[in-house]
């Protein structure tokens, strides 16, 4: 296709651009890591703690998930005492990372709800094996503004396990 600018021209051009693309995202970067240097605990460093009990957790799939595979997993949540006060719901696809520290190459991207009195909370996280960790992004209701981690066990139904889970999550205040 005839451009009407010369080969070495329109080289030059492209190389600007790449130059230009290269510089904006090298500042996007160093400001995504000065906004997270600012975004710290609170002054106080005080957190919250709460435990969940997961039972009849299920994943609607049979096999150990592969890349791109997507599954689901849901089940009752109970305080300690064992009084069911919530759900759990989670949308998860397959990933396959050769990077893995286990060597396991397989994981999942996760995006976890938890549906509590008084509100919700919003789980994110990767992971493989039967123990993993979350962030807490956000909520609903009473759990608005929510932040924090979570570690995860859970042994589903449909992939041999007990059907129990176990959610240890620390709120930042």
């Amino acid at each position: 296709m005839e451009t009407g600018v010369p080969s070495a021209g329109r080289r030059q051009i492209l190389r600007r651009g790449a130059l230009g693309a290269a510089s904006v995202a090298a500042v996007a970067v160093a400001a995504g890591a000065a906004s997270q240097r600012r975004v710290a605990p609170a002054a106080s460093g005080t957190t919250r703690t709460m435990r969940l009990v997961g039972r009849d957790w299920h994943t609607d799939t049979a096999k150990l998930p592969g890349k791109g595979d997507q599954y689901t997993v849901y089940g009752a949540l109970h305080d300690p005492a064992g009084d069911k006060i919530g759900e759990f719901f989670s949308t998860n696809i397959g990933v396959n990372s050769p990077f893995q520290v286990t060597g396991e190459g397989i994981g999942s991207f996760e995006l976890h709800t938890l549906t509590l009195p008084g509100g919700s909370i919003v789980g994110v996280g990767i992971g493989g094996g039967p123990e993993r960790s979350f962030a807490i992004v956000g909520g609903t209701g009473k759990y608005a503004g929510a932040r924090g981690s979570y570690l995860a066990r859970q042994d589903t139904y449909g992939l041999g396990g007990d059907g129990k889970a176990e959610l240890l999550l620390t709120f930042l205040e």
